[in-house]
């Protein structure tokens, strides 16, 4: 006799029917009651809110604090510049070259 193989629909109908009976078995066999359970999931996902909102708020903050950094950097930067500027002008003045 020849071999029988299982195709990709009898293999899909299988995991299906595996993942139902799966589904069932757990929620029959729960140590505890719906109620609790969706109570625990609400819990866990106001936990999770919370701490998303934390880390963004500390992310805002980390945020605020390297742009008043970079800002700080770049007006130091800035004023060196001009100081520069300000020599150079000096020196073309000394040799009378400033006409702007």
């Amino acid at each position: 006799m020849g071999e029988r193989r299982f195709g990709y629909e009898e293999f899909g109908l299988g995991l299906f029917l595996g993942l139902l009976l799966g589904a069932g078995a757990g929620l029959l066999l729960a140590p505890q009651p719906g109620v609790a359970t969706r109570k625990q999931i609400a819990t866990c996902a106001t936990d999770l809110k919370n701490s998303a909102e934390e880390l963004i708020g500390e992310a805002k903050k980390s945020l605020e604090i390297a742009t008043s950094k970079a800002e700080g950097v770049l007006g130091l930067q800035e004023k060196k510049i001009r100081r520069k500027l300000e020599e150079l002008r000096a020196e073309l003045d000394k040799y009378g070259l400033n006409e702007a």
